[in-house]
Protein backbone atom coordinates (compact mmCIF):
# COMPACT_ATOMS: atom_id res chain seq x y z
CA UNK A 1 0.00 0.00 0.00
CA UNK A 2 1.49 3.39 -0.91
CA UNK A 3 2.71 5.49 1.98
CA UNK A 4 0.29 8.24 2.95
CA UNK A 5 2.36 10.37 5.29
CA UNK A 6 5.85 11.65 4.45
CA UNK A 7 7.94 14.31 6.18
CA UNK A 8 9.24 15.70 2.90
CA UNK A 9 7.06 18.78 2.90
CA UNK A 10 6.94 19.30 6.66
CA UNK A 11 9.32 22.24 6.65
CA UNK A 12 7.60 23.91 3.71
CA UNK A 13 4.37 24.68 5.53
CA UNK A 14 4.10 27.03 8.51
CA UNK A 15 0.91 28.29 10.07
CA UNK A 16 0.81 32.06 10.21
CA UNK A 17 -1.65 34.87 10.07
CA UNK A 18 -1.96 36.73 6.79
CA UNK A 19 -3.09 40.35 6.76
CA UNK A 20 -5.91 40.72 4.24
CA UNK A 21 -6.86 44.24 3.11
CA UNK A 22 -10.15 45.70 4.23
CA UNK A 23 -13.35 44.29 2.76
CA UNK A 24 -15.26 46.58 0.44
CA UNK A 25 -19.02 46.10 0.56
CA UNK A 26 -20.87 46.39 -2.73
CA UNK A 27 -24.51 47.36 -2.81
CA UNK A 28 -26.67 46.28 -5.74
CA UNK A 29 -30.30 46.64 -6.55
CA UNK A 30 -30.90 42.91 -6.50
CA UNK A 31 -30.09 42.46 -2.81
CA UNK A 32 -27.78 39.94 -1.15
CA UNK A 33 -26.89 36.62 -2.70
CA UNK A 34 -29.21 33.79 -1.73
CA UNK A 35 -27.84 30.72 0.00
CA UNK A 36 -30.09 28.33 -1.93
CA UNK A 37 -28.80 27.22 -5.31
CA UNK A 38 -30.65 26.47 -8.49
CA UNK A 39 -31.11 22.85 -9.59
CA UNK A 40 -27.90 21.48 -11.02
CA UNK A 41 -26.64 18.23 -12.45
CA UNK A 42 -25.02 15.81 -9.97
CA UNK A 43 -21.61 16.66 -11.43
CA UNK A 44 -22.13 20.35 -10.72
CA UNK A 45 -23.20 20.10 -7.07
CA UNK A 46 -20.53 21.01 -4.53
CA UNK A 47 -19.18 18.19 -2.42
CA UNK A 48 -18.89 18.12 1.39
CA UNK A 49 -17.48 21.40 2.64
CA UNK A 50 -13.80 21.70 3.41
CA UNK A 51 -12.04 22.90 6.58
CA UNK A 52 -12.24 26.48 7.77
CA UNK A 53 -9.26 26.10 10.11
CA UNK A 54 -6.17 24.54 8.54
CA UNK A 55 -3.58 22.36 10.24
CA UNK A 56 -0.03 23.67 9.93
CA UNK A 57 1.09 20.82 7.66
CA UNK A 58 -0.75 19.06 4.83
CA UNK A 59 -0.53 15.31 4.52
CA UNK A 60 0.94 13.83 1.38
CA UNK A 61 -0.85 11.21 -0.70
CA UNK A 62 0.87 9.09 -3.36
CA UNK A 63 -0.36 9.58 -6.94
CA UNK A 64 -1.64 12.55 -8.90
CA UNK A 65 -5.12 13.55 -7.65
CA UNK A 66 -7.55 13.98 -10.55
CA UNK A 67 -10.98 14.06 -8.88
CA UNK A 68 -12.72 14.07 -5.52
CA UNK A 69 -16.11 12.57 -4.80
CA UNK A 70 -17.89 9.48 -3.47
CA UNK A 71 -15.99 10.01 -0.21
CA UNK A 72 -12.59 9.34 -1.84
CA UNK A 73 -9.70 11.04 -3.59
CA UNK A 74 -9.18 9.53 -7.04
CA UNK A 75 -5.52 9.45 -8.10
CA UNK A 76 -3.54 8.53 -11.20
CA UNK A 77 -0.13 6.91 -10.54
CA UNK A 78 2.87 7.81 -12.71
CA UNK A 79 2.50 4.74 -14.94
CA UNK A 80 -1.13 5.78 -15.70
CA UNK A 81 -2.20 2.15 -16.11
CA UNK A 82 -4.77 2.22 -13.31
CA UNK A 83 -6.72 4.55 -11.03
CA UNK A 84 -6.43 4.34 -7.25
CA UNK A 85 -8.97 5.68 -4.74
CA UNK A 86 -7.91 6.68 -1.22
CA UNK A 87 -9.74 7.57 1.97
CA UNK A 88 -8.83 11.25 2.63
CA UNK A 89 -9.01 10.80 6.41
CA UNK A 90 -6.74 7.76 6.81
CA UNK A 91 -4.89 7.42 3.52
CA UNK A 92 -6.06 3.83 3.19
CA UNK A 93 -6.52 2.53 -0.34
CA UNK A 94 -10.21 1.93 -1.04
CA UNK A 95 -9.88 0.35 -4.47
CA UNK A 96 -7.77 0.07 -7.61
CA UNK A 97 -9.24 -0.02 -11.11
CA UNK A 98 -8.49 -2.56 -13.83
CA UNK A 99 -5.19 -2.18 -15.68
CA UNK A 100 -5.36 -0.44 -19.07
CA UNK A 101 -2.77 0.94 -21.48
CA UNK A 102 -3.34 4.44 -20.13
CA UNK A 103 -5.99 6.43 -18.26
CA UNK A 104 -6.77 10.08 -18.97
CA UNK A 105 -5.67 12.73 -16.47
CA UNK A 106 -9.30 13.71 -16.05
CA UNK A 107 -12.31 12.33 -14.19
CA UNK A 108 -15.68 13.68 -13.10
CA UNK A 109 -17.73 12.69 -10.03
CA UNK A 110 -21.36 11.82 -10.76
CA UNK A 111 -23.37 11.02 -7.65
CA UNK A 112 -21.45 8.17 -6.00
CA UNK A 113 -19.59 7.24 -9.21
CA UNK A 114 -16.88 8.62 -11.51
CA UNK A 115 -16.80 9.21 -15.27
CA UNK A 116 -13.33 8.30 -16.61
CA UNK A 117 -11.59 7.56 -19.90
CA UNK A 118 -8.85 5.18 -20.98
CA UNK A 119 -7.08 3.98 -24.09
CA UNK A 120 -5.97 0.47 -24.99
CA UNK A 121 -3.15 0.03 -27.49
CA UNK A 122 -3.36 -3.77 -27.81
CA UNK A 123 -6.24 -6.26 -27.56
CA UNK A 124 -7.02 -8.22 -24.43
CA UNK A 125 -6.34 -11.70 -25.71
CA UNK A 126 -7.81 -11.89 -29.24
CA UNK A 127 -10.61 -9.43 -28.55
CA UNK A 128 -10.07 -6.50 -30.94
CA UNK A 129 -13.08 -4.71 -29.48
CA UNK A 130 -10.94 -3.81 -26.46
CA UNK A 131 -8.62 -1.65 -28.61
CA UNK A 132 -9.33 2.07 -28.83
CA UNK A 133 -10.50 4.94 -26.63
CA UNK A 134 -13.18 4.31 -24.02
CA UNK A 135 -15.34 6.45 -21.74
CA UNK A 136 -16.70 4.65 -18.70
CA UNK A 137 -18.65 5.06 -15.50
CA UNK A 138 -16.92 3.50 -12.49
CA UNK A 139 -18.66 2.54 -9.26
CA UNK A 140 -17.27 4.93 -6.65
CA UNK A 141 -17.29 2.21 -3.98
CA UNK A 142 -15.49 -0.53 -5.92
CA UNK A 143 -13.90 1.01 -9.02
CA UNK A 144 -15.62 -1.53 -11.25
CA UNK A 145 -17.21 -0.32 -14.52
CA UNK A 146 -20.95 0.30 -14.46
CA UNK A 147 -20.62 0.66 -18.23
CA UNK A 148 -17.80 1.28 -20.70
CA UNK A 149 -18.30 2.58 -24.25
CA UNK A 150 -15.72 2.60 -27.01
CA UNK A 151 -15.79 6.05 -28.60
CA UNK A 152 -12.96 5.48 -31.08
CA UNK A 153 -11.48 2.35 -32.64
CA UNK A 154 -8.10 4.07 -32.88
CA UNK A 155 -6.43 4.87 -29.55
CA UNK A 156 -5.52 8.53 -29.26
CA UNK A 157 -1.89 9.58 -29.42
CA UNK A 158 -2.19 12.56 -27.11
CA UNK A 159 -3.98 13.39 -23.88
CA UNK A 160 -5.88 16.22 -25.60
CA UNK A 161 -7.44 14.05 -28.31
CA UNK A 162 -10.41 13.02 -26.15
CA UNK A 163 -12.32 15.33 -23.80
CA UNK A 164 -15.47 14.44 -21.90
CA UNK A 165 -17.86 15.85 -19.32
CA UNK A 166 -21.19 14.71 -17.79
CA UNK A 167 -24.03 17.07 -18.68
CA UNK A 168 -27.81 16.91 -18.42
CA UNK A 169 -28.18 13.14 -18.22
CA UNK A 170 -25.51 12.45 -20.82
CA UNK A 171 -21.72 12.44 -21.09
CA UNK A 172 -20.58 14.81 -23.83
CA UNK A 173 -17.46 13.40 -25.50
CA UNK A 174 -15.38 15.07 -28.20
CA UNK A 175 -12.40 13.87 -30.18
CA UNK A 176 -10.08 15.12 -32.88
CA UNK A 177 -7.53 12.39 -33.53
CA UNK A 178 -8.52 11.89 -37.20
CA UNK A 179 -11.46 14.25 -37.57
CA UNK A 180 -13.47 16.38 -35.18
CA UNK A 181 -16.57 14.87 -33.65
CA UNK A 182 -18.87 15.15 -30.63
CA UNK A 183 -21.09 12.41 -29.24
CA UNK A 184 -23.48 12.15 -26.29
CA UNK A 185 -23.54 8.97 -24.18
CA UNK A 186 -26.48 8.18 -21.92
CA UNK A 187 -25.33 8.71 -18.33
CA UNK A 188 -27.11 5.58 -17.04
CA UNK A 189 -26.41 3.11 -19.85
CA UNK A 190 -23.46 4.50 -21.82
CA UNK A 191 -25.35 4.13 -25.10
CA UNK A 192 -24.79 6.82 -27.75
CA UNK A 193 -27.75 9.17 -28.27
CA UNK A 194 -26.33 11.25 -31.12
CA UNK A 195 -23.10 12.15 -32.87
CA UNK A 196 -21.96 15.17 -34.88
CA UNK A 197 -18.93 15.34 -37.15
CA UNK A 198 -19.01 18.98 -38.28
CA UNK A 199 -16.19 20.29 -36.09
CA UNK A 200 -18.39 20.80 -33.04
CA UNK A 201 -16.10 20.45 -30.04
CA UNK A 202 -16.42 20.45 -26.30
CA UNK A 203 -13.19 21.47 -24.59
CA UNK A 204 -11.82 19.80 -21.49
CA UNK A 205 -11.61 23.08 -19.58
CA UNK A 206 -15.15 24.20 -20.45
CA UNK A 207 -17.41 24.16 -17.44
CA UNK A 208 -20.76 25.05 -18.99
CA UNK A 209 -23.80 23.87 -17.08
CA UNK A 210 -27.04 22.20 -18.02
CA UNK A 211 -29.57 24.77 -16.65
CA UNK A 212 -31.70 22.46 -14.59
CA UNK A 213 -31.01 19.26 -16.50
CA UNK A 214 -32.32 20.26 -19.93
CA UNK A 215 -29.51 21.78 -21.97
CA UNK A 216 -25.76 21.92 -22.39
CA UNK A 217 -23.30 24.11 -24.25
CA UNK A 218 -20.79 23.31 -26.95
CA UNK A 219 -18.26 25.53 -28.63
CA UNK A 220 -17.66 25.43 -32.38
CA UNK A 221 -14.19 26.72 -33.15
CA UNK A 222 -13.44 28.21 -36.57
CA UNK A 223 -9.96 29.64 -36.06
CA UNK A 224 -7.76 27.80 -33.56
CA UNK A 225 -5.00 30.41 -33.85
CA UNK A 226 -7.22 33.32 -32.84
CA UNK A 227 -9.80 31.37 -30.80
CA UNK A 228 -12.81 32.57 -32.73
CA UNK A 229 -15.94 30.50 -32.93
CA UNK A 230 -19.59 30.15 -32.00
CA UNK A 231 -21.18 29.32 -28.70
CA UNK A 232 -24.26 27.11 -28.99
CA UNK A 233 -26.87 25.99 -26.51
CA UNK A 234 -28.04 22.52 -27.44
CA UNK A 235 -30.40 19.82 -26.28
CA UNK A 236 -27.95 17.03 -25.36
CA UNK A 237 -30.49 14.26 -25.91
CA UNK A 238 -31.00 15.30 -29.55
CA UNK A 239 -28.00 17.46 -30.42
CA UNK A 240 -30.28 20.24 -31.67
CA UNK A 241 -29.04 23.84 -31.32
CA UNK A 242 -31.48 26.28 -29.70
CA UNK A 243 -29.40 29.42 -30.19
CA UNK A 244 -25.98 30.38 -31.49
CA UNK A 245 -23.77 33.33 -30.48
CA UNK A 246 -20.75 34.40 -32.52
CA UNK A 247 -17.63 35.09 -30.45
CA UNK A 248 -14.99 37.56 -31.58
CA UNK A 249 -11.23 37.13 -31.55
CA UNK A 250 -9.56 36.15 -28.27
CA UNK A 251 -6.59 34.13 -27.06
CA UNK A 252 -8.21 31.74 -24.64
CA UNK A 253 -11.88 31.07 -23.86
CA UNK A 254 -13.39 29.30 -20.84
CA UNK A 255 -17.09 28.85 -20.10
CA UNK A 256 -18.88 28.58 -16.78
CA UNK A 257 -22.49 28.30 -15.65
CA UNK A 258 -24.03 30.10 -12.69
CA UNK A 259 -27.71 29.29 -12.25
CA UNK A 260 -29.44 30.18 -15.54
CA UNK A 261 -26.65 32.37 -16.91
CA UNK A 262 -23.49 31.66 -18.87
CA UNK A 263 -20.17 33.20 -17.91
CA UNK A 264 -17.61 33.53 -20.71
CA UNK A 265 -14.06 34.31 -19.61
CA UNK A 266 -11.80 35.44 -22.47
CA UNK A 267 -8.18 36.57 -22.66
CA UNK A 268 -6.91 39.21 -25.09
CA UNK A 269 -3.60 39.16 -26.94
CA UNK A 270 -2.10 41.50 -24.34
CA UNK A 271 -3.12 39.12 -21.57
CA UNK A 272 -5.90 41.39 -20.31
CA UNK A 273 -9.11 39.48 -19.73
CA UNK A 274 -12.82 40.19 -19.81
CA UNK A 275 -15.77 38.25 -18.45
CA UNK A 276 -19.14 38.30 -20.21
CA UNK A 277 -22.41 37.32 -18.53
CA UNK A 278 -24.98 35.91 -20.97
CA UNK A 279 -28.63 35.07 -20.44
CA UNK A 280 -28.91 31.28 -20.67
CA UNK A 281 -32.31 31.34 -22.35
CA UNK A 282 -31.39 33.66 -25.21
CA UNK A 283 -27.61 34.01 -25.29
CA UNK A 284 -27.93 37.79 -25.00
CA UNK A 285 -25.21 39.72 -23.16
CA UNK A 286 -26.20 40.94 -19.68
CA UNK A 287 -22.98 42.57 -18.49
CA UNK A 288 -19.18 42.65 -18.93
CA UNK A 289 -16.52 42.75 -16.20
CA UNK A 290 -12.76 43.16 -16.63
CA UNK A 291 -10.58 40.41 -15.19
CA UNK A 292 -10.40 36.61 -15.22
CA UNK A 293 -12.52 33.95 -13.52
CA UNK A 294 -10.59 32.11 -10.80
CA UNK A 295 -13.36 30.12 -9.09
CA UNK A 296 -17.10 29.56 -9.18
CA UNK A 297 -19.93 27.70 -7.51
CA UNK A 298 -23.71 27.55 -7.93
CA UNK A 299 -24.16 31.15 -6.77
CA UNK A 300 -21.09 33.24 -7.64
CA UNK A 301 -18.05 33.57 -9.86
CA UNK A 302 -14.84 34.90 -8.32
CA UNK A 303 -12.96 37.27 -10.64
CA UNK A 304 -9.47 38.66 -10.14
CA UNK A 305 -8.18 41.87 -11.68
CA UNK A 306 -5.44 44.42 -11.11
CA UNK A 307 -7.53 45.94 -8.30
CA UNK A 308 -8.15 42.77 -6.29
CA UNK A 309 -10.60 39.86 -6.05
CA UNK A 310 -14.38 40.18 -6.28
CA UNK A 311 -17.41 37.91 -6.38
CA UNK A 312 -20.31 38.42 -8.81
CA UNK A 313 -23.72 36.83 -9.05
CA UNK A 314 -25.17 35.25 -12.20
CA UNK A 315 -26.12 38.64 -13.67
CA UNK A 316 -22.75 40.27 -13.12
CA UNK A 317 -23.72 42.17 -9.96
CA UNK A 318 -20.82 42.55 -7.53
CA UNK A 319 -21.46 40.89 -4.16
CA UNK A 320 -18.20 41.56 -2.36
CA UNK A 321 -14.63 42.63 -3.04
CA UNK A 322 -11.26 42.24 -1.33
CA UNK A 323 -9.06 45.06 -2.60
CA UNK A 324 -5.35 44.58 -3.39
CA UNK A 325 -5.51 40.80 -2.99
CA UNK A 326 -2.97 39.47 -5.51
CA UNK A 327 -3.45 36.26 -7.50
CA UNK A 328 -0.80 35.44 -10.10
CA UNK A 329 -1.88 34.94 -13.71
CA UNK A 330 -2.91 31.39 -14.50
CA UNK A 331 -3.33 30.35 -10.88
CA UNK A 332 -6.64 28.70 -10.08
CA UNK A 333 -8.84 28.99 -7.02
CA UNK A 334 -11.71 26.81 -5.83
CA UNK A 335 -15.10 27.31 -4.18
CA UNK A 336 -17.15 24.54 -2.61
CA UNK A 337 -20.15 26.83 -2.13
CA UNK A 338 -19.21 27.74 1.44
CA UNK A 339 -15.55 28.76 1.25
CA UNK A 340 -13.44 30.20 -1.58
CA UNK A 341 -9.91 28.79 -1.36
CA UNK A 342 -7.18 30.64 -3.25
CA UNK A 343 -3.40 31.04 -3.37
CA UNK A 344 -2.34 34.63 -2.93
CA UNK A 345 0.90 36.56 -3.17
CA UNK A 346 3.83 36.20 -5.54
CA UNK A 347 5.92 33.08 -6.05
CA UNK A 348 8.97 35.24 -6.87
CA UNK A 349 8.66 36.92 -3.49
CA UNK A 350 8.27 33.56 -1.77
CA UNK A 351 5.08 34.71 -0.12
CA UNK A 352 2.38 32.39 -1.42
CA UNK A 353 -0.37 31.75 1.10
CA UNK A 354 -3.46 29.56 1.07
CA UNK A 355 -6.40 31.75 2.07
CA UNK A 356 -10.04 30.88 2.66
CA UNK A 357 -12.75 33.51 2.15
CA UNK A 358 -16.39 33.14 3.13
CA UNK A 359 -18.26 32.63 -0.16
CA UNK A 360 -21.23 34.72 0.98
CA UNK A 361 -19.38 37.73 2.40
CA UNK A 362 -15.74 37.57 1.29
CA UNK A 363 -14.49 37.71 4.88
CA UNK A 364 -11.30 35.78 5.59
CA UNK A 365 -11.98 32.60 7.56
CA UNK A 366 -8.61 30.82 7.36
CA UNK A 367 -5.04 31.20 6.12
CA UNK A 368 -1.89 29.10 5.83
CA UNK A 369 1.44 30.53 4.76
CA UNK A 370 3.63 28.30 2.56
CA UNK A 371 5.87 28.37 -0.47
CA UNK A 372 4.42 25.85 -2.90
CA UNK A 373 2.45 26.03 -6.12
CA UNK A 374 -0.21 23.53 -5.11
CA UNK A 375 -3.15 23.34 -7.52
CA UNK A 376 -6.41 23.35 -5.59
CA UNK A 377 -8.66 20.47 -6.65
CA UNK A 378 -11.72 20.29 -4.40
CA UNK A 379 -13.16 19.26 -1.05
CA UNK A 380 -14.37 15.87 0.12
CA UNK A 381 -15.56 14.70 3.56
CA UNK A 382 -14.33 17.89 5.21
CA UNK A 383 -10.85 17.88 3.62
CA UNK A 384 -9.32 20.23 1.06
CA UNK A 385 -7.44 18.36 -1.70
CA UNK A 386 -4.65 19.86 -3.78
CA UNK A 387 -1.85 18.69 -6.06
CA UNK A 388 1.72 19.08 -4.85
CA UNK A 389 4.27 20.75 -7.17
CA UNK A 390 6.74 18.01 -6.23
CA UNK A 391 6.08 14.78 -8.10
CA UNK A 392 2.34 15.38 -8.62
CA UNK A 393 1.41 13.87 -5.26
CA UNK A 394 -1.84 14.76 -3.58
CA UNK A 395 -1.94 17.08 -0.59
CA UNK A 396 -4.67 16.68 2.02
CA UNK A 397 -5.42 19.83 4.03
CA UNK A 398 -7.24 18.87 7.22
CA UNK A 399 -8.67 21.08 9.92
CA UNK A 400 -6.84 21.81 13.16
CA UNK A 401 -7.35 18.94 15.65
CA UNK A 402 -8.90 21.28 18.22
CA UNK A 403 -11.47 22.42 15.65
CA UNK A 404 -12.04 19.10 13.87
Amino acid sequence: MPSFLTPRLANAFLLAALGIPALTACSTGSGPAHAASAPTSPAARPGPFGPRTLASEPRELGGKPIAVGAGVVLTLPDERSSLVAYDPATGAQRWKSSVRSGYAEQAWPVGSDFIVSWGNQSPEGNDQSTVGDFVARLDGRTGKPVWATRVSEWPSRGSDDISFRPRAGVVLVSGRSRYSWTTALDLETGKARWKQTDSVLTAADFDAGDFGGNYALVYKQFDSYADTGRLMRINPSKGKALWTVALGKAYGTTLYNVRNHIVVSRRGRDGVGSVMFLDGATGKRVSVVHGAVRAHDDNIVVISSETGVAAYDQSGNKRWEVADLVIEKGRRAFSDGKTVYLLTGSEKQGALSLVGLDAASGKQVTSLTHQTEAELLGTVNGFLVAESPYGNEGLIFAGKPEHA
